[in-house]
């Protein structure tokens, strides 16, 4: 559990804090400016305000009206920042092992970090000539071996082009996967799909409670954090094994199965899939002849009118949808709470992630 309670005043710049979060892997979701990584360094005790409260797990780490403040070195919170602040003078395992100087005994031991994101091939070499991805694993690994109670990530992917955030990704899952608390700021949607079983909002100085992905993401101030112009959807379920032995093509979200392109996962691998909103087309009957491969029978949960159409929540079986439609689409197709419909998608506009 992560609670944390302040207002910091910075200039003209304030920002007010109020969340509990129970998540392993939190994101700290915004756009630029917004005062993510205000709250990752409140959190990790870089910054001190005249009043407010942080605890990880059971444990205060700061309630001024107590006057408890644990000062940052004390806090066991591993901090990887974007730059990755490796030291140049030395070489990966003495980076590595610098952060363990400060682990205790029951610390994770060296050689499980060191397989944990890969890094047997990066131990002999000097870190001026690691890539952007291979320097990020190696500052994660480093603060791994400081033995933290929490690991903040501070906009893990940004600056990566492709190649070197597919070089990363894989390690971050399995981190997200090894149980160990995560904090991590982006301003990327994807990454938050990928990556966080809950999601905190950061607008303009305001923070908004933690919730599910799909939940958070759902939410108006969504727009304002990153852009989204429309809701989006994470449905979550297992890849289906591909006929003949192939890659799978398709997941069961929990009793509706959706086609995909192939997947490079393995059959029972977990997999999220995001649907933007306008993605969705409305059938009042399963059509024929038509390149939508997924057809999916839901009913109309709510609608709900907007400037820039008409929003339905959409239900079936282990699923729950959202479509943006004109209104005009939705008068004409008579479109009721409690009516079933058939949603259309295409599987080529769902991005999948792990």
């Amino acid at each position: 559990m992560l609670e944390v309670r302040a207002r910091i005043q910075r200039g003209g710049f304030a920002l007010e804090m109020d969340f509990v979060s129970r998540g392993k892997a939190v994101a700290l979701f915004g756009r630029s400016g917004a005062g993510k990584s205000t709250v990752a360094d409140l959190v990790a005790g870089l910054i001190r305000p005249s009043s407010g409260l942080v605890a990880v797990g059971e444990t205060v780490l700061l309630d001024t009206e107590r006057g408890i403040h644990v000062p940052a070195w004390e806090r066991r919170i591993g901090y990887v920042f974007q730059d990755s602040r490796l030291f140049p003078h030395l070489g990966v395992t003495a980076n590595l092992l610098y952060g363990a100087r400060f682990r205790r005994a029951a610390s994770t031991p060296f050689p499980e970090v060191v397989d944990l994101l890969g890094l047997a091939p990066l131990l002999e070499r000097p870190v001026g000539g690691l890539s952007g991805g291979e320097a990020r694993r190696v500052a994660i690994g480093r603060a791994l071996l400081s033995d933290p109670r929490l690991l903040i990530l501070d906009e893990p992917l940004s600056g990566l082009d492709g190649a070197l955030r597919e070089d990363i990704l894989p390690y971050l899952d399995r981190l997200a996967a090894s149980g160990l608390p995560l904090l991590f700021v982006t301003h990327d949607v994807e990454d938050v799909a990928r990556l966080a079983d809950e999601v905190v909002l950061v607008v303009d100085g305001k923070v908004f409670g933690a919730g599910a992905p799909s939940d958070a993401l759902a939410r108006p101030e969504a727009a304002a954090a990153a852009g989204i112009n429309a809701p989006i959807s994470i449905l979550e379920g297992l890849a289906l094994a591909g006929e003949g032995g192939g890659p799978p093509t398709s997941i069961d979200l929990g009793g509706t199965h959706f086609q995909t392109p192939p997947l490079h996962v393995p059959a029972g691998g977990r997999v999220r899939v995001v649907i933007d909103a306008r993605d969705v087309a409305i059938a009042l009957t399963d059509p024929e002849h038509v390149s939508f491969q997924n057809r999916l029978p839901v009913s109309i949960a709510t609608i709900e009118r907007r400037s820039d159409g008409v929003l339905l929540d959409l239900e079936g079986p282990g699923l729950r949808l959202k479509a943006l439609i004109s209104a005009i689409a939705c008068r004409d197709l008579g479109l009721t709470v409690g009516r079933s419909v058939v949603a259309l998608i295409k599987a080529a506009a769902a991005a999948r992630h792990l």
